[in-house]
């Protein structure tokens, strides 16, 4: 067929041998017969054409293979495996963009484009945690994403009070997205239309604030010398924990009086930092400090003291103008900040907003369960001080005195720095700090895709 253009070399050849041999034969002809030059000729022009032939089937189905790969590498090496599979980049461009859509992925307010250097100075900061099974990542969420496993065997593979092990694979099925594709930024708005959890890297201005970030001298100068609030615990967890009604005498589940789990004191950050260095490889057991520091939104009322609007310039994903990372910008209520130490365990938990959250320095572990999970996660009922949060002790498990939290399935992450994971209302999340780390978020509205599972579990 004319459309094969490939074949026009051997139509070509073989056009002149046949015009060749239908005129009179010389004497010199008639001895000389078909070459076995000419014979090689042919082989090698067949040859040619198939080879040529499988390499643009391959590049056809270039990005499926790119996206696979890159997605079942996890850690750094996963991004950087993407970023050299030069098909994706064509591929990513097919996924279709409904044109109000267009302002959410090309902001004008956010750097499209990276410094020199920053992208690959940010990746070496990263650490490689290759993934038990590699996840699907079409451009539309698959309606099993993300897979689940049993929570007790993400728990045994790698014990929360273990922080600084580092098992052979993690439990992780979430998908990555590059920010700097412009096909993956559209899969990720339909993953976040879908309310499902993923992550984006090569955000240029995160990856700026990362490389910041990083410079304990930098964040010194920004945050100065004003006394912050910092959660100071007797062990490595943490619980969040709201006055309870005046009067009122809270009876937790063995009888005793409830406590509140924790102090709130003011510390300055350099104060914090020394000891969140000083006290790495510090036991489970002993005491650990939780930094905090927000930055209030126009729209919030009763901003925190101190208000550090320094943070709206130094994340601006997180302004509250529209983009992929900010829902609804209306209900954006500020920046809040909380720094880790080694060990720091925040208890099991659900929001009631959607949450995107951006880490800036250090490691995070995050292991996610979908709403469905509600029943057995033996929630502290909405009256107790501590409502939303589990009751179990994730480090070391009752399962006598709650039987039926083995059902739980879950999946993990750890995030480095330079990640923004997308956290959908309602979805439980327990965090184990690997190390020093600083995490940010923001909170944009509600979904009510979960509100059933709630529900059913009194909230």
């Amino acid at each position: 067929p004319k459309e094969f253009n490939l074949f026009l070399p051997i139509h070509a050849f073989i056009h002149n041998k046949t015009m060749h041999k239908s005129r009179p034969k010389s004497r010199a002809n008639k001895r000389r017969g078909t070459s076995l030059v000419e014979n090689l000729m042919i082989i090698f022009l067949i040859t040619f054409v198939l080879v040529m032939g499988y390499m643009m089937t391959a590049l056809s189905r270039g990005d499926e293979y790119a996206r696979e790969y890159a997605q079942g590498g996890g850690g750094n090496g996963q991004t950087k495996k993407v970023l050299k599979a030069k098909p994706a980049k064509q591929k990513a461009q097919k996924v279709e963009v409904e044109s109000e859509d267009e302002v959410i992925l090309n902001p004008q307010h956010l750097a499209s484009t990276h410094k020199p250097h920053v992208k690959e100075d940010v990746m070496s900061l990263k650490n490689e945690y290759p993934r038990k099974d590699a996840p699907h990542c079409p451009p539309h969420p698959p309606s099993d994403y993300p897979h689940e496993y049993p929570i007790l065997d993400i728990l045994a593979n790698w014990p929360p009070d273990m922080p600084d092990f580092r098992p052979e694979v993690v439990y992780n099925s979430l998908c990555y997205f590059d920010y700097s594709l412009e096909g993956d930024r559209a899969a990720a708005l339909n993953y976040r239309k879908a309310e499902v959890p993923f992550l984006v890297r090569n955000i240029p201005d995160v990856d700026d604030t990362a490389l910041r970030w990083s410079d304990p001298i930098y964040m010194k100068n920004l945050l100065g010398n004003s006394n912050y609030k910092v959660e100071e615990s007797v062990n490595n967890h943490f619980m969040y924990w709201r006055n309870p009604a005046k009067g009122a005498k809270v009876k937790e589940r063995d009888g005793k009086t409830w406590t509140q789990p924790t102090e709130m004191i003011k510390m300055k950050f350099d104060e914090w930092l020394e000891k969140a260095e000083s006290y790495k490889g510090a036991k489970a057991e002993s005491k650990h400090w939780y930094f905090r520091v927000s930055g209030c939104s126009p729209n919030a009322g009763g901003c925190p003291s101190p208000n550090t609007q320094e943070l709206f310039d130094e994340i601006p994903i997180f302004k509250p103008q529209e983009s992929l990372f900010m829902v609804k910008p209306k209900s954006q209520r500020g920046i809040h900040c909380r720094f880790g130490m080694t060990g720091v365990i925040a208890e099991n938990h659900f929001d009631g907003s959607r949450n995107f959250i951006a880490l800036l320095m250090g490691e995070r572990r995050y292991i996610l369960s979908k709403p469905k999970n509600c029943k057995n996660m033996a929630l502290l009922p909405k009256e107790h001080p501590s409502g939303r949060h589990s009751e179990v002790d994730w480090s070391d498990p009752d399962l006598g005195t709650f039987p039926q939290f083995k059902k739980v399935t879950s999946t993990e992450v750890v995030m480095q720095a330079g990640d923004v994971l997308y956290l959908p209302t309602q979805w439980f999340h327990y965090i184990i700090s690997l190390g020093t780390n600083y995490q940010c978020n923001t909170r944009s509205g509600k979904s009510d895709d979960f509100q059933r599972d709630i529900r059913d579990c009194g909230f």
